[in-house]
């Protein structure tokens, strides 16, 4: 019976990540500016006054989102991975922890695997 309880614990524990499994596509938006304007969406932001800003927030660390119906997931990746395709459309397979964020298996955008891996 010892060994019933912590087996069926980490049983339960498994089964709830693989309740949250899912597949999500849209924007890739820096979770700052995003933050401050919704209307910051793209690349470029301010009304197109700052040229590849998503791209310099991610390169500096800032976390990365997808936007999706309105919603915004962060990703629970390195955003220095991710900041050539800012403001792309990308499809994510993951796991959703906590409801809003996202722990990318997989991350494709323009037909092309994104490698996510590394240190955060």
């Amino acid at each position: 019976m010892r060994i019933v309880k912590p087996l069926l614990a980490v049983v339960l524990i498994v089964a709830s990540f693989a309740a949250n499994a899912g597949e999500w596509s849209g924007t890739l938006v820096d979770t700052m500016c995003y933050g401050k304007n919704k209307a910051n969406i793209g690349n470029d932001h301010n009304g197109g006054a700052a040229k590849g800003c998503a791209t310099a927030c991610a390169k500096m660390g800032i976390p990365v989102a997808i936007l999706v119906d309105g919603k915004m997931y962060t990703i629970a990746a390195p955003s220095k991975t991710l900041a050539d395709v800012m403001g792309e459309t990308a499809t994510i397979s993951g796991q959703l922890v906590d409801g809003s964020v996202i722990v990318p298996e997989k991350v494709m955008v323009n037909g092309k695997e994104v490698n996510t891996s590394g240190m955060m």
